[in-house]
């Protein structure tokens, strides 16, 4: 699996050339903040990016923090972002191979194929700088030991979450349902998963680092057009919205079709897996961006557990597998134009 992972990428990156790579969003800006930490002095004078310091907020830290740690090993910074995603996928297939063995949802070998490839945006998302794969691997780390009872590992993962991308914290209100769900059935209450409530103390810190180093404890609410939650659902469907721009939009339903039934099918295999799936696919509903596939991305392993047994029938493995060629021409074809507009990679480096 793990072979499968970086030999896939490194396609992709012979295919695109690394200063495409390095220039696709949104690593850069990780990088970004993993230079300056946040301090609006250093934003403003280093880059050429124009964008206020207070964007950055919508980055978490634990992503850049782990940028600067591998640095240390001698690579630059653009190098240290692609790395880290690298072998953060070859680890995380490795981690659902094993998940999925252990619960027995179908061929595990199928699950991990299906998540490197068969989700569009994936392919693209783990070949560049991105805190995507990291996150989905601190998920499902949470959502496993959560449900094998193992609350304090899954809390220290689910804290990790919570310092990478800011809906890591949906896995709280997914954990607080599943225990109204144990408390209607024994009548007892979960106490024993209080350890989950670090996920908190994770967003916690991301503030008290915004406060430290910006002044702003609620700098990510602050951060401007950044958080694309509306009011209503389906506000995707509205064309005038500054993050969608377009009326071309059937993938959306596809995307809002396929999640569902896949969350629908996982309450009958894990009621925590399921909870988060609905908890997350719910809050998807909300999001105004065109690039709601890579916002989908942390439910998907969700979907594919839901799906198992789809991925066990002879002709969906030949569809999926003969899938492979478009599927490498979109990821090309997408990395060569999400590029941002830098006329020199020197101050990232």
């Amino acid at each position: 699996m793990a072979l499968l992972s970086i030999g896939s990428t490194l396609t992709v990156w012979t295919m695109v050339g690394m200063e495409k790579i390095y220039k696709n969003f949104d690593g850069i800006y990780y990088v970004i903040v993993s230079k300056t930490w946040y301090d609006k002095e250093l934003i403003g004078q280093g880059f050429e990016i124009p964008l206020p310091a207070e964007y950055y907020a919508a980055h978490f830290p634990f992503y850049p923090f782990l940028i600067n740690l591998v640095s240390l090993a001698g690579l630059n910074h653009l190098q240290s972002m692609v790395i880290i995603n690298l072998l953060v996928t070859a680890l995380t297939s490795i981690v659902v191979f094993k998940i999925w063995k252990d619960n027995k949802w179908g061929n595990p070998w199928w699950a991990v194929v299906v998540w490197l490839f068969w989700w569009p945006r994936m392919w693209g998302v783990r070949s560049v700088g991105s805190p995507e794969t990291l996150f989905i691997l601190e998920i499902i780390l949470s959502l496993y030991f959560f449900s094998k009872k193992k609350y304090w590992l899954s809390g220290v993962a689910g804290l990790l979450a919570a310092l990478t991308k800011s809906p890591g914290i949906l896995l709280l209100p997914a954990y607080g349902i599943w225990s109204i769900e144990a408390f209607i059935k024994t009548k007892k209450i979960s106490w024993n998963i209080f350890p989950v409530i670090l996920i908190a103390f994770g967003l916690l810190a991301v503030f008290g680092i915004f406060g430290l180093r910006m002044g702003d404890y609620l700098a990510y609410f602050h951060s401007g057009d950044n958080i694309h939650l509306q009011s209503f659902p389906f506000g995707i469907f509205n064309s005038k919205q500054a993050w969608v721009g377009t009326w071309w939009l059937d993938d959306v339903i596809w995307v809002y079709l396929i999640g569902a039934v896949g969350i629908w099918k996982a309450f009958s295999k894990d009621r925590v897996w399921g909870w988060f799936g609905m908890v997350y696919g719910l809050v998807l509903l909300f999001v105004a961006h065109r690039d709601v596939t890579r916002y989908a991305l942390p439910v998907v392993p969700v979907v594919i557990m839901g799906l198992s047994e789809l991925w066990d029938k002879k002709e969906v493995k030949i569809l999926l597998t003969l899938a492979i060629i478009p599927l490498f021409f979109y990821t090309v074809n997408f990395l060569n134009y999400n590029v941002a507009n830098i006329a020199s990679l020197a101050p990232f480096l």
